[in-house]
């Protein structure tokens, strides 16, 4: 009877799920206190920070974590945390193109914005950035208006009137715009704003237009190779481009998942903003930068972060109007990493000293394999937040936040990545 009982309880204890994370020890607040301090040193301006147990939520290291302070990019965490939770991961972006009767041997065709600004120029792609491709698009169109035996005139165009409210925000920098970190924000691009895919690549001034003078040229291109009788030309009326149609196809984006990781790794502002005011109307506010703001906020409240002093104006971070604590991100990274809805927000940061935006920082150190986390830089601000699994395989969540810069950002960069170093290196007990 005894061996029989011993059986049992192996087999149960098998079936346990991962117990691990509760014998690795956290911590010790008052070890890991003056080491993070003199990481975090600075020669001026304020250092904000807060460092949490992931398992269990207890702010193991703070300086004042609920004060709030301009974020930068980190920001995006927020934003990919809401939208993930209003439109869920597997959400996708629908691009159509449109067909609407305009007489006398005339056809409408109107590419229908749906929010999708990382479509491609060609061929559907395997990469999110790209995965709709406006080729693709085109041939299915072209091959519509076979399959109807449309000849004559075809005049293309592009519905892009989904958002509300300016295209540029009036709290970014004049500069903004100009300097290629963002474009107009509209509720179609090919690459985050882009003509072609890549960080490095110039931002558009006016991303609709650009799509549009791509479909025309690709369903032109189309046409012809299947010996169609048609005239592809760009002149439409406005008044074709909205009301009721046909849709002659249609291209559907990578899942919102794929695309926040992007977002996450690159720090893609064009992405951020557009995800906002997408989220922003399905939330039923305004597509306007006011409403991405109050949509990201409740989506937030929703889930439990304590939203008192938080205030965006907009949802990539750009501007220096924002207040968001050092808390309230790393309460974001802890509801994120016990959701499996949300785990893109943690898993799609990039990875120090090997992706994105940590690719050249903390390279040869102890964050190499065990930090995650989100940059953040304006003018005067630089910012790390994510995650860290301890040398013991704790893991952490953290936020460092460095305002009041004065210009030259090395110092505050150079705590900010110190103390995610100290982190991935400490037992601290």
């Amino acid at each position: 009877m005894a061996a029989v009982s011993a059986a049992l309880t192996l087999a149960e204890f098998v079936n346990f799920p991962d117990l691990s994370p509760l014998l690795v020890p956290s911590p010790d607040p008052e070890t890991l206190a003056p080491l993070l301090d003199e990481a975090l040193a600075l020669h001026s301006g304020t250092m904000s920070a807060a460092v949490r147990d992931s398992l269990t939520g207890e702010l193991l290291y703070s300086e004042g974590p609920d004060q709030p302070v301009v974020p930068a990019s980190a920001v995006k965490i927020l934003t990919a945390a809401a939208a993930l939770h209003t439109l869920g991961p597997d959400h996708r972006y629908t691009t159509a193109a449109v067909a609407r009767p305009l007489g006398e041997g005339r056809t409408a065709v109107v590419l229908d914005a749906g929010g999708d600004v990382m479509l491609g120029t060609g061929e559907n792609a395997e990469d999110a950035n790209g995965r709709a491709g406006l080729g693709t698009l085109a041939e299915q169109t072209a091959q519509a208006l076979k399959d109807q035996g449309a000849v004559g005139t075809v005049a293309v165009g592009v519905d892009d009137s989904g958002y509300g409210g300016p295209g540029e925000s009036p709290d970014w920098s004049p500069d903004i715009v100009s300097s290629g970190n963002a474009s107009t924000v509209q509720p179609i691009a090919t690459y985050g704003g882009r003509a072609y895919p890549g960080r490095d690549t110039n931002r558009l001034h006016d991303p609709a237009v650009f799509a549009a003078e791509v479909f025309r040229n690709e369903l032109a291109a189309r046409a012809e190779a299947l010996g169609l009788d048609l005239e592809v030309e760009a002149e439409v009326d406005r008044a074709a481009l909205t009301g009721d149609g046909t849709v002659l196809a249609e291209v559907e984006s990578a899942p919102l998942s794929e695309q926040m990781t992007y977002m996450l790794r690159t720090s893609d502002n064009q992405v951020a903003e557009a995800t906002g005011r997408n989220l922003a109307l399905e939330a039923g506010e305004d597509g306007s930068f006011e409403g991405a703001s109050q949509a990201i906020k409740d989506a937030l409240a929703d889930l439990g972060v304590d939203t008192e002093g938080l205030s965006l104006v907009d949802a990539s971070g750009l501007s220096e109007a924002n207040r968001v604590s050092a808390a309230q991100l790393t309460a974001t990274l802890q509801v994120a990493s016990t959701s499996p809805d949300l785990e893109t927000v943690v898993t799609g940061l990039p990875a120090a000293g090997e992706e994105g935006t940590l690719q050249d920082r903390m390279v040869g150190t102890a964050a190499v394999d065990a930090v995650r986390a989100k940059t953040g830089t304006l003018s005067s601000v630089a910012s790390l937040t994510g995650t860290v699994q301890t040398e013991d395989g704790r893991t952490l969540l953290f936020s460092f936040i460095a305002n009041g810069q004065p210009g030259v950002l090395d110092n505050a960069r150079f705590a900010v990545d110190r103390a995610a170093v100290v982190l991935a290196g400490c037992g601290c007990r």
